[in-house]
Formats: structure tokens, C-alpha cells, sequence
């Protein structure tokens, strides 16, 4: 188990993580190896004209990120329905840009709600943005100050890494559990270590 562990972590993974929106958009891109999370570049995309125009924006951006950084995976915030339809809808056409742009640079998106995303980072489903900037900042050891949009795009991806890697153990464990037989399985159910997995829920 410890073999896989290592294994898992001295495998590069390199994770695209996008908040969306159609004025502001913020993007990073993390890479995790060796177990260390490393900031590769992240910033903000500011969307100006027509709504069209914007979209088309966001979606050459993305193809653009893609090629330049050479990420495995999308990690992307999920819309966040509130009072305000309006926006979501507008989130949801952003969301829709960059799915498009992941589509056709052949990467999987995965979607993680705001809490999920939090947790990942902060450990609370209910953190401020300003905690958000503060734990993102420090994961990476980033000097500099986050804006709001670029930590949560970050926060993404390393939600992302997080979840990656769990998922890697947990399967790693039950491949080894079905080689072993009932006995050694059993013995894994009663010593093993439990699971946690992040909450969905709204910000």
C-alpha cells in the first residue's frame, strides 16, 4: 500500500481549474508531483463586447491555456443557482464556453460545488473569499496577492488533485484487498482508514 501511495504521488498531474463568468474569469493551473502542489501560472480573463462575443472569447482563451500549459484535466466550478436567475444563466453559458474548449482540446471536465471546493481547501464549506485567497495562497506558496476570481479558479484544481488521488487510493486498496483474499480483506475492513467525502452544498 505504501508502494502505491508513492507511486501515485510521484505521478505529474497537471489540472487546468477554471470559475467561470462572462465579464470575469478566473483560471489557474496546478500541477501535483512528488506530493507537493506547484502553482504553473493562473490569472484573470476579462470579457468584453457582445454576449457572443464574449463566449467565443472564453473558449479561445481556454484552447489557448491548453496549448501553452498542457494540462491533463478541466476542473470546473459548478453554477451556484441564487436569487439572481439571470446570473446562473449567464454562469451557465460560461460554463458551456469552456466545456466547448475542453471538448476540443480531448480533456475530461470535472465539477465540484462551491462548498466542495472549500472544503478541499479551506476545510469549512461555508469559508469567506477572503479565507479562499488566504489558504490558496499559502498552499502554493504565492507571494503575491490572489484576486478573488483566480484563487477560486485555483481552489478548483486543487479540489481536483485532492479528489484524484483519493479516488487512486481507494481503488489501489481495493484491487490489493481483491488479490488478498476474504481474510485479508477482512482484517483491511477492521483496521483500515476511513473515508471523508466532501460535502455539496451552496455557498
Amino acid at each position: 500500500m505504501e508502494r502505491t501511495r508513492n507511486r501515485i504521488a510521484a505521478t505529474p498531474i497537471r489540472v487546468l481549474g477554471v470559475d467561470p463568468g462572462t465579464v470575469v474569469l478566473g483560471w489557474g493551473v496546478i500541477e501535483s508531483a512528488a506530493g507537493r502542489l506547484r502553482r504553473i501560472a493562473s490569472g484573470t480573463l476579462r470579457c468584453q463586447g457582445a454576449r457572443a462575443d464574449r463566449l467565443a472569447t472564453i473558449c479561445d482563451a481556454m484552447l489557448g491555456l491548453c496549448q501553452q500549459h498542457q494540462p491533463t484535466a478541466f476542473s470546473l466550478e459548478q453554477t451556484f443557482v441564487g436569487d439572481n436567475v439571470q446570473s446562473a444563466f449567464r454562469l451557465g453559458e460560461a460554463r458551456g464556453a469552456v466545456m466547448v474548449a475542453a471538448s476540443r482540446a480531448g480533456l475530461a471536465v470535472a465539477e465540484y460545488s462551491p462548498a466542495q471546493i472549500k472544503v478541499a481547501v479551506v476545510g469549512s464549506g461555508r469559508a469567506s473569499k477572503a479565507q479562499m485567497q488566504g489558504m490558496v495562497a499559502r498552499l502554493l506558496a504565492v507571494a503575491e496577492a490572489l484576486a478573488e476570481d483566480e484563487a477560486d479558479a485555483l481552489g478548483a484544481a486543487i479540489c481536483h488533485l485532492h479528489a484524484g488521488q483519493f479516488s487512486a487510493l481507494v481503488a489501489a486498496s481495493a484491487r490489493g484487498g481483491a488479490a488478498a483474499g476474504p481474510l485479508a480483506r477482512a482484517r483491511g475492513r477492521r483496521g483500515g482508514w476511513r473515508s471523508f467525502a466532501p460535502p455539496s452544498g451552496r455557498r
